[in-house]
């Protein structure tokens, strides 16, 4: 991509640069001559900055409502600039009159102040350039700047804090320790501004250490091209990170999906992925890179043909959504057999309740008092009730699950009748009715209202449970019907977290109430005899 901008923003950003160098410039030449004249000079300057940082957000403003750009990335990117742009002047004026307590410049030069600046004012005409230059490598070398003003306060506080033990020129010490403070702050600036960058020129916004990921996964794949790939957006977790097709804009062609976020988090996904196309080969994308730095991690994996079910259920025609159903009926049970393990599943479906319980209330808080319709209990009381029912039961072995098992984590690829899993980080031995109530409510949840819509999501969900009853029978799974009374509800009500649309998320929330009240209801029955009332949890 490139950074696409009006003629307007672009010489009002342009004006802001060549007025913060300048203050820079003026900085500079402080350090090296003392002068009264040009403190006074930088700081009364502060409403100029200002003022061409105000034009630049306005000619933005402008351009997006007259829709002169097509490209609101770069109207965005434009806009943060020049804030940055406009807080390192404020800085150079902070700098200036903390430059008036020094008794001697000195220490400045002893400690390389002037090499720092001239390393800031080097980048900010980099800034320039690339505002025609469209190149991601020299947007990556703004920002890296800041790695060395890091390693240079770094090595100046040590140095001055050991001086100040002295009790020796501790005014101009502390001065000096400041000033190097303001000089690090225009590193972090400097940061900000080559991510606003990164972004537009990649398509995506980006920090640094995940460029660098990026950068480093992409090299090992051959590809060193940087101005012909993009990264578009092709869905987020709920924990807000985004996976991504990065594409070789040059031919059209994808390269791979990038997924990046918390170590743990990338490493279980990358042994899900090993695990499952160990069990099943085909059945998961093949990790074409991976990497690692500090508490963050990324992998590159295969870009997967075909549609998530959850797409199909909402715009495809009912025989395709039936094809993509039908294939996950017959495998299910196939992975369930050849993964089974003699020992116990206990999913403990009413503590993963509790456990997001904060999160629901802090969305819904009317919850604790809706519940009187429902039930005689408190929710406090209704919890602990069918939590101690939910402790009693296990299911009598174990099989792999996928861990997060929602239509959109399930491809079907039509041409080849074949189904793929993805967003496997969750994936262990374990209850398979988690996996089976997960991907009922994941289609109960959709908002869809009308009567045809409802009729697909009921049929979709009903087949489900169907595969996995037959199952349960079986393999003599005893307490099938109460676990999936429990996964059901802890599910229904976990949803309405996500579901902002207050109608809505009752209605989800009191399904799931009414079937822990039936569940506590049955308390005095040997739970192997409970019966699931399935028919209650569609949309009637």
């Amino acid at each position: 991509m490139n950074l696409a901008l009006p003629s307007e923003v672009k010489t009002q950003l342009v004006f802001l640069l060549a007025e913060v160098r300048t203050q820079l410039q003026n900085l500079m030449s402080l350090v090296d001559n003392p002068s009264t004249a040009l403190v006074r000079s930088i700081t009364e300057r502060s409403g100029h900055s200002y003022n061409l940082k105000q034009r630049v957000h306005a000619r933005c403003l402008k351009a997006f409502q007259e829709k002169q750009s097509l490209d609101a990335q770069s109207l965005k990117a434009a806009g943060d600039i020049a804030d940055e742009l406009e807080r390192i002047a404020s800085l150079c004026r902070d700098a200036a009159r903390e430059l008036q307590q020094l008794n001697t410049n000195k220490m400045l030069t002893k400690h390389k102040y002037p090499k720092q600046l001239e390393r800031i004012e080097a980048a900010l005409k980099q800034v320039e350039g690339i505002l025609g230059s469209n190149d991601t490598q020299d947007a990556l070398r703004i920002g890296q700047v800041r790695q060395k003003l890091s390693r240079f306060y770094k090595k100046t506080l040590d140095a001055h804090l050991k001086a100040l033990k002295r009790k020796k020129q501790t005014e101009s010490l502390i001065s000096s320790l400041f000033l190097a403070r303001y000089l690090l702050d225009m590193g972090e600036s400097l940061v900000n501004i080559s991510e606003s960058l990164i972004a537009v020129l990649l398509g995506q916004p980006m920090n640094m250490k995940q460029f660098l990921s990026l950068q480093a996964m992409v090299s090992t794949l051959g590809h060193q091209a940087w101005d012909s790939l993009s990264l578009e957006t092709i869905a987020e977790t709920r924990s807000g990170s985004a996976i991504s097709a990065i594409t070789n804009e040059e031919d059209d062609h994808f390269i791979g999906v990038l997924k990046e976020g918390e170590l743990r988090k990338v490493q279980e996904e990358r042994k899900g992925l090993q695990r499952w196309n160990t069990i099943f080969p085909g059945i998961a994308p093949q990790i074409l890179s991976h990497h690692h730095q500090g508490s963050s991690g990324a992998l590159i994996i295969e870009h997967l043909p075909g549609k998530t079910l959850e797409q199909m259920l909402l715009q495809d025609s009912a025989e395709e959504l039936k094809r993509g159903l039908q294939k996950m009926h017959q495998m299910l049970p196939r992975i369930w057999v050849s993964t089974r393990r003699k020992d116990k599943a206990f999913p403990l479906f009413v503590q993963q309740l509790k456990k997001r319980l904060p999160a629901i209330l802090n969305i819904h808080p009317r919850f604790n008092e809706q519940i009187k319709a429902q039930t005689p209990f408190s929710l406090k009381t209704l919890l602990s009730k069918a939590e101690q029912i939910d402790n009693q039961v296990s299911c009598p072995f174990s099989v792999y699950i996928h861990g997060d098992f929602n239509l959109d984590n399930i491809l079907y690829e039509d041409e080849n009748k074949q189904i793929r899993f993805i967003d496997l980080h969750r994936s262990r031995h374990m209850d398979y009715v988690q996996d089976v109530t997960v991907f009922i409510v994941s289609a109960l949840r959709l908002p869809l209202f009308d009567e045809a819509s409802k009729s697909r999501v009921n049929e979709t969900a009903s087949a489900m449970f169907t595969i996995a009853q037959q199952f349960a029978q079986e393999q003599k799974d005893p307490t099938f019907e109460i676990r999936m009374a429990l996964g059901l509800a802890r599910s229904l009500i976990t949803s309405t977290r996500f579901i902002l649309d207050e109608a809505h998320a009752n209605y989800l929330f009191d399904k799931g109430i009414i079937l822990l009240n039936h569940i506590v209801q049955h308390d005095s029955a040997p739970l192997n005899q409970y019966r699931l009332p399935f028919k209650d949890v569609l949309h009637g």
